[in-house]
């Protein structure tokens, strides 16, 4: 008897996950984790080679048992791909990578987005890209995309973004989302880029962290009408991006800013261009570094991952934050933080938002509705 449809995508979903994570694993190694029957595990498994999402490896070792040798599994790594794109009001950056976090393909392109025509101008982009990367011949899994504003990822909405015009909430579910036949997944750039760190890292098994976005592009209007870089912070707990009650965990203004008047991230003499001067720069990271050192400290953070613009500071900002995160310390230790900045950089919050695509496919099955008729399985081309 064969195994109903629902049943074989949940299995052959877990699977999937199962390979992602520990790679290398011969079928009884997949039939104990996951507490499945040889037969039932031998048959999803010949599917999925059928299919070339999974290959079949060197023979293993037999264990301290003896017997024979069993055959090893493991992900097609050439078989999917999804694509990550970071939406900026100045230009946006499209990024391809494959299951190990290999890029495939990035661009940047100086051509930014507002609210007004959002939908359209998104929607094309996707459609564009999608075509113009036929050459990679294999299935896409989804598209991720980094947005700066407040996000309502459970939603998937816009609840508001200064810097590309959204005043009032945008579904973009309904309004972009549903246009595709895959899935096309928000969220903000700051909890993308700590996705990217939590993905792509996993066998690390990353806890307590944050993650840095510092970036020079969002030119709007501000107190005195200066260019100011901006900082975004993504908050990671027990494994998972913590997005506050509100969604707006992460918006950052400094401790040191106290005027409410004052929409400055940090204090910044008027008229004052930080990225014009090294000393300017040096003292606009100081202030960010206090008040990420309280952040750690207070919270107890494991980790720090830097991203966005990192060239700029990348030779002094390590140390400056070490130094913070000591005269915060009731110990004057910094040693129990791992400060490392994001292997992307520029690219982070592109790379973290298809690393996001592929959590969501791989790590979260979905409750399966039998009834519903073209909704997104967790692969929903299986």
């Amino acid at each position: 008897m064969s195994m109903p449809r629902r049943t074989r995508i949940i299995t052959s979903s877990r699977v999937i996950r199962q390979l992602w994570i520990d790679e290398d694993l011969s079928r009884a190694d997949l039939a104990k984790h996951l507490g499945l029957n040889k037969s039932s595990m031998s048959n999803i498994v010949q599917d999925l080679i059928d299919q070339k999402i999974v290959i079949e490896t060197e023979e293993k070792e037999a264990g301290p048992k003896g017997g024979r040798k069993a055959t090893g599994l493991k992900l097609n790594k050439d078989h999917f791909y999804a694509l990550g794109i970071e939406l900026r009001s100045d230009s946006h950056t499209v990024l391809a990578v494959d299951l190990e976090g290999s890029v495939l393909f990035s661009k940047t392109v100086s051509l930014g987005f507002t609210a007004s025509p959002f939908t359209e101008d998104v929607c094309n982009l996707i459609h564009q890209t999608v075509q113009a990367l036929a050459w990679l011949n294999r299935p896409l899994v989804g598209v991720g995309i980094g947005f700066s504003g407040v996000v309502d990822s459970d939603n998937q909405s816009i609840i508001r973004s200064v810097s590309l015009g959204f005043d009032t909430p945008f579904d973009f579910a309904k309004q972009v989302s549903s246009n595709f036949p895959f899935p096309v997944i928000l969220e903000n750039d700051a909890n993308a880029g700590a996705w990217g760190e939590v993905v792509f890292q996993r066998k690390r098994k990353l806890r307590n962290f944050l993650f840095v976005l510092i970036e020079f592009w969002k030119y709007y209007s501000d107190v005195d009408g200066t260019p100011q870089p901006t900082i975004g912070i993504g908050l990671g707990f027990d494994g998972k991006i913590y997005r506050g009650s509100h969604f707006k965990a992460g918006e950052f203004k400094s401790v040191f800013n106290q005027d409410p008047s004052n929409s400055h991230q940090v204090v910044i003499e008027k008229g004052i261009r930080i990225t014009e001067k090294q000393e300017h720069l040096q003292s606009f990271i100081q202030e960010v570094s206090r008040n990420i050192a309280f952040l750690v400290n207070t919270l107890d953070i494991g980790n720090v991952f830097i991203g966005g613009d990192i060239e700029a500071f990348r030779s002094f900002m390590p140390e400056m934050l070490k130094t913070a995160l000591r005269e915060n310390s009731l110990e004057g230790d910094a040693s129990a933080c791992q400060i490392q900045f994001s292997s992307l950089g520029y690219h982070a919050v592109s790379f973290g938002a298809a690393a996001l695509v592929l959590d969501r496919v791989f790590m979260n099955l979905e409750t399966l509705d039998d009834s519903s008729d073209g909704g997104v399985y967790p692969l929903f081309y299986l």
